[in-house]
């Protein structure tokens, strides 16, 4: 059979978004079938070549016109983000409008697909179901993020944005009510949609993210020598997940340690916000704290794997999402440092998986430099390890099976 997959990002993009389809294109590959990935540079390092290749598989590249201006800008920081935020307020569904026109004015090029899989975001690949005949019971809209209900919880700062959303709201109703199934990869985020009205509960399905069982096979080779305490993304420079409350933990556990300062690192990977340097700056974790750029999709997967300890840190506005890197400390079977709403999905999905020794709601500060504590003993008995069996259900092994079934008679 032949599939379709559109997708904002693929590998080697440095976005997490990119790690879901490209475990599923392969599960679907190894399946036998052929698949068009239509796709765009975003997140990819300069001067990269494509790192997934296969005799049935075909990947376009298609530029999006505002990354284009973006990268135009990307030098002069206070232009980047103003032309960044005017963009965002006026263009609508989302910012990724003219590179959704070039994707669908290429499905109309190419020959009929027997299935096709859209990830959301962006929201744009919405405006599918605006062209006639395009959008139909074979297609799979795959919700790695929510859109209408999470602008409902978080609205949007443009005042062109907030009036939208009505409009957006009937675009997702009558695009969802055209395809044949709806997959989220958060439970509280499908409920959402179903309360909304927004999809035929019928069609919805929760698939959550998972980790590549083949790369987390063996242990890694090495773990990192120091007390290291590791991240990977971003946080946001709306105050909604800020690392704030880690940073505070981590001043208080050195200030009770002073012993554990030099042997102690905080390395973050990803796009850091200067909003946030003031915390480093004010808590004096200057020579603790380690910034780096995102890396690529095989050296996160090692650094993963070889760091002591992983943090994770999610906030009350985002409920609707899961984090795609929670599997990925699954996987590499580290202690997690869980910075938690206590009702929130992901505070059960880590009592499902059995990681929640070092769990602790999103500001609790103290609790997280007595769990550093811990951690730094452990550390020191080299006894940081995290095994548990109850990880298999978040496994590719698991979850890609299911997957191609439900794609294969979605309609």
């Amino acid at each position: 059979m032949r599939l379709l997959v559109l997708t904002h990002t693929f590998p080697p993009s440095t976005h997490a978004n990119a790690k879901r389809p490209h475990y599923l294109v392969r599960g679907f590959l190894d399946a036998g079938w052929q698949v068009d990935v239509v796709t765009s540079p975003l997140g990819m390092p300069d001067d990269t070549r494509e790192t997934v290749d296969h005799p049935a598989l075909r990947i376009f590249r298609l530029d999006d016109p505002v990354q284009i201006l973006l990268r135009k800008c990307r030098r002069i920081p206070w232009l980047f983000r103003l032309t960044a935020l005017s963009v965002a307020g006026v263009m609508w569904p989302d910012a990724f409008a003219g590179w959704a026109r070039k994707v669908f004015r290429l499905i109309r090029e190419q020959p009929a697909y027997e299935r096709t899989l859209a990830f959301i975001l962006p929201a744009s690949l919405l405006l599918g179901g605006r062209r006639p005949g395009l959008v139909n019971r074979t297609w799979t809209f795959d919700y790695q993020e929510s859109v209408t209900p999470q602008q409902r919880q978080l609205q949007r700062r443009s005042p062109l944005q907030r009036a939208w959303l009505p409009r957006l709201a009937a675009l997702e109703c009558h695009t969802l009510h055209l395809a044949g199934r709806v997959v989220f990869t958060a439970d509280t985020n499908r409920q959402a949609y179903i309360r909304e009205r927004l999809v035929p509960a019928a069609a919805t399905v929760h698939v959550p993210y998972f980790f590549d069982a083949a790369a987390f096979a063996a242990p890694a080779a090495a773990v990192s020598p120091g007390f290291e305490i590791v991240y990977f993304g971003t946080f946001d420079w709306r105050g909604a997940r800020s690392p704030e409350t880690f940073l505070r933990a981590l001043a208080l556990f050195l200030q009770r340690h002073p012993e554990a300062r030099t042997q102690t690192r905080f390395r973050f990977y990803g796009n850091w916000l200067a909003d946030h340097d003031r915390f480093v700056s004010e808590l004096n974790l200057g020579e603790v704290v380690s910034i780096q750029p995102a890396v690529g999709y095989a050296e996160y997967l090692e650094k993963v794997r070889q760091s002591p300890v992983l943090l994770l840190v999610v906030s009350p506005a985002h409920n609707l999402f899961m984090p795609s890197k929670i599997v990925d400390y699954f996987g590499a079977r580290r202690p997690i440092l869980a910075f938690v709403p206590r009702h929130s999905e992901m505070r059960q999905v880590l009592h499902q998986a059995g990681q929640t020794r070092f769990t602790f709601d999103e500001q609790a500060v103290d609790e997280g430099a007595e769990a550093l504590a811990k951690l730094w003993t452990d550390w020191r008995a080299n006894n940081l390890t995290a095994d548990s069996e109850k990880i298999q259900f978040w496994s590719s092994a698991t979850q890609i099976p299911a997957y191609l079934d439900l794609v294969t008679h979605c309609q």
